[in-house]
């Protein structure tokens, strides 16, 4: 029999994943991990609300439950890394970091370190075998697919993982768990669970902890024009047009930041704000490349479909693997706001090929 770890957050998805690999006869155990560094020297993870919460539905279910501390990993390998792209005027993307490093790197060695075969998690996506290879796919659930955030997985985790929400849709997770009575049935979704202690400026709390990462500066038009200052680059992406309060006579967008002057170039021109190429870095490339035989590699050449924002309609593009991690998309149609800090993601249908982080 199977030992299978659950990561466990005390709400309904990774509760109902639970309850499934019971009923499919593995050997359960659940882990809770607790990422954020304690706001005070009183402070007891073992009665955190979301640890309660999971206990409480490990309790129902007679399983294990283990409380994981991982605050030094998520700290290294998500706040500092969110603190750097702050500073160099990115737009960061916490959860693929964390899906990344700690929750399939960091959560998955402590599952194995307690006897665990697999891990799982209650991620709406789909992982099946495919030429000997266990592959991330989207979950049947398209307002719910996850694959996005999970595409920086890498295959020896992946052959690790099982989802066993991939095949099910949000309201039938929840008729499952208010069948079985978990108080949890009904909460609403969480977003960014991971900040929610911060309040909703985690920024502030980035600054004070790691440093000034952001400055003031002007608002500017492609024409040296200043229009009005702001308090901070941080607060503003590209594509933005909702909350900058300039005036422009026509709705106004963020073209670009500059982190050496504090300024943000703004646009009317929606057209500024797209492209067609897209450049990556630290990509993650899956399973084997078919026209090769072999693994993705420098110079090869593919077409397929990316998105470079999450929910985002994949287009089709071709895509170059460059050196260093490196890769360049050409999309058939111009992408709107193409922001650095986040990720572009590319498809065969359903399947997740690979990814990596917009430079440019």
């Amino acid at each position: 029999m199977a030992r299978v770890a659950v990561g466990m957050s005390g709400g309904v998805d990774s509760s109902v994943a639970a309850l499934l690999l019971l009923e499919q006869g593995y050997d359960v155990f659940g882990v809770t991990l607790r990422v954020l560094p304690p706001l005070s020297s009183d402070y007891d993870p073992e009665k955190d609300e979301s640890v309660l919460r999971a206990r409480a539905v490990a309790e129902r279910l007679g399983i294990e439950h283990f409380v994981a501390v991982c605050d030094d990993a998520f700290t290294d390998r998500v706040l500092k890394r969110c603190h750097s792209d702050f500073a160099g005027a990115r737009t960061p993307n916490p959860c693929c970091y964390c899906n990344r490093y700690v929750k399939f790197g960091w959560m998955l060695d402590f599952a194995l370190e307690h006897g665990a075969d697999f891990l799982s998690t209650g991620h709406y996506v789909n992982v099946k075998e495919v030429g000997g290879v266990r592959r991330l796919f989207k979950g049947r659930d398209a307002a719910k697919d996850q694959s996005y955030f999970l595409f920086g997985v890498p295959d020896s985790a992946m052959a690790r993982v099982m989802t066993p929400l991939g095949g099910m849709e949000k309201s039938e997770v929840r008729a499952m768990a208010a069948k079985h009575g978990f108080e949890n049935a009904s909460a609403s979704d969480s977003q960014d669970i991971c900040f929610d202690i911060y309040g909703d400026d985690y920024t502030a709390f980035l600054q004070e902890r790691f440093g000034r990462m952001t400055r003031p500066g002007n608002f500017v038009t492609a024409d040296g024009k200043i229009l009005k200052s702001h308090e901070g680059y941080h607060r503003y992406t590209v594509g933005q047009r909702k909350g900058l309060g300039v005036a422009l006579g026509v709705p106004a967008f963020v073209q670009s930041v500059n982190p050496e002057t504090g300024d943000i170039l703004v646009t009317a021109d929606k057209s500024a704000v797209s492209a067609s190429e897209v450049r990556i870095q630290n990509c993650e490339w899956h399973g084997i490349n078919p026209a090769t035989g072999a693994a993705y590699a420098a110079g090869d050449t593919f077409e397929c479909e990316g998105m470079v924002r999450y929910r985002q309609r994949p287009t089709r593009c071709m895509v170059k693997i460059l050196e260093d991690g490196c890769a360049l998309a050409s999309f058939e149609q111009s992408q709107f706001a193409v922001t650095p800090g986040q990720c572009a993601v590319f498809y065969d249908g359903d399947m997740v090929l690979g990814g990596g982080w917009i430079v440019r």
